[in-house]
């Protein structure tokens, strides 16, 4: 079994890199845990929900672990920003298996990334704070390779 975590700031490319590399990826993605957050009825049960989504996406982890195959790949798409929040993940998969896990980070031209995103300036912003914020992940972390992508987009790669 290979595990990937693909990592980066919001709107870095990781859907679409995915998509073009690993199309048959079992994959675990945080944002269907936080889109449930955005059905929440009221704040309170918003709070109960975010709170939650990363234990959600620890136990979908978990459980696609368990059942995929030795010649699957299990993928991880999360910002995984902080080395914290990837210490979380990390220890996730090692309640499960000792499988060696990978990390590739999405990082993107900034010019690139504003020419795409030009049609909405707060995904501008949203995408250099998390940016901003992002410790890069190192092998000393749990890593057996850590990656840096680089990607390149068409044009309308981010058009809605």
């Amino acid at each position: 079994m290979r595990i990937i975590f693909i990592a980066g700031p919001a709107f870095s490319g990781k859907s679409i890199y995915i998509g073009q590399n690993f199309p048959e990826a079992k994959l675990i993605k945080i944002s269907t845990f936080n889109k449930i957050a955005y059905e929440a009825i009221d704040n309170e049960e918003l709070e109960t929900l975010a709170m939650n989504a990363q234990l959600y996406c620890k136990e979908a982890l978990q459980n696609t672990l368990r059942c995929a195959k030795e010649d699957e790949t299990v993928i991880l798409e999360h910002q995984l920003l902080k080395k914290e929040g990837r210490a979380f993940f990390i220890q996730a998969v090692r309640e499960v298996t000792d499988e060696p896990i990978e990390c590739i980070v999405m990082d993107p031209d900034e010019e690139m990334i504003e020419k795409m995103l030009d049609f909405e300036k707060s995904f501008i912003m949203l995408h250099k704070y998390e940016k901003g914020k992002m410790e890069l992940p190192q092998a000393e972390e749990g890593f057996a390779k850590v990656e840096i992508v680089h990607p390149v987009f068409c044009q309308d790669a981010f058009k809605r």
